[in-house]
């Protein structure tokens, strides 16, 4: 089993006690950044003495040292990981929205969209005061 060491912000998972089939996530961070980068699912597939094999839907396998605590590294459960998750998620649809509108010439928006737009900058501005 899976075990989080540490405090509430810089928790690190212990391979130690993985068991086949324990599940975590994985962040991604831009460097020298805030900024997450991904999130990634990862399952334990296979122990070994000194190593713990992890296999994800999209990347490569993973080996893990079990006596090193790892960084970066939730069980889904965790609250700060769902923050972290939430915002990612917030973030992905921000830049898609952004994509979108660049794509787009003015006369494709309609009163609507001018409308929330207009109501969400007002939301952020009264968060700022």
């Amino acid at each position: 089993m899976l075990i989080a060491k540490n405090d509430a912000y810089h928790k690190q998972l212990d391979f130690a006690d993985a068991e086949i089939g324990d599940v975590f996530w994985v962040v991604e961070h831009v460097p020298y950044s805030g900024t997450i980068k991904g999130v990634q699912k990862y399952t334990v597939t296979e122990i070994r003495s000194k190593l713990v094999i992890c296999q994800s839907e999209l990347a490569k396998p993973m080996k893990i040292k079990r006596s090193t605590l790892q960084e970066n590294c939730y069980l889904e459960n965790d609250p700060y990981f769902a923050d972290i998750q939430k915002t990612f998620e917030i973030s992905s649809q921000v830049e898609w929205v952004r994509k979108l509108i660049k794509e787009h010439e003015s006369r494709d928006f309609d009163q609507e969209v001018v409308d929330a737009v207009l109501a969400w900058q007002r939301r952020v501005e009264m968060r700022r005061e």
